[in-house]
């Protein structure tokens, strides 16, 4: 693995823009870790090491288990979900505004399983939750009497 000492002494911005190596042994990651825990923070440095620590570890264990590139992917949406607390989302590459053959792809679309569930989340909410702003129970009730929200269309099937 490349020299770690690097880490040590990086701006924010350094380690913003640094990549991350990629350990293929438990003292490797370790020793990466400690490089950038062991390291004098300010309020944006502390990002990046958790983040980096993070994405090391994640290459790490994903070389011991020999997972495939569609397992890493679906781990790295399972991070998202369990670190935002998210069940449902989607994750907007704005490149793809670039490009005319992304163009479905940026529509505002909602797929209809998504839809059936945001309206069941919504009747949930409404039983669940009588002291909710107005404001916020009107739009919930807006969900489950069939309005889209937010200028979306629910795709057909």
């Amino acid at each position: 693995m490349e020299d770690i000492g690097k880490f040590r002494t990086m701006t924010e911005q350094e380690l913003r823009d640094a990549k991350v190596p990629w350990p293929k042994t438990r003292d490797e990651l370790m020793a990466f870790m400690d490089s950038l825990m062991e390291r004098p923070h300010e309020y944006g440095t502390c990002v990046y090491a958790m983040s980096m620590c993070a994405v090391a570890a994640y290459y790490y264990v994903s070389h011991v288990l020999g997972a495939t590139s569609f397992q890493a992917s679906l781990a790295d949406l399972d991070i998202l979900r369990r670190t935002r607390r998210m069940e449902y989302f989607r994750i907007v590459n704005w490149e793809g505004m670039l490009y005319p053959q992304y163009e479905n792809e940026m529509q505002k679309t909602i797929a209809p399983d998504i839809w059936k569930w945001l309206q069941s989340e919504a009747k949930r909410k409404l039983a669940e939750k009588p002291v909710a702003h107005p404001a916020v129970r009107a739009h919930w009730q807006s969900i489950v009497d069939g309005i889209v929200p937010f200028g979306y269309n629910v795709v057909e099937e």
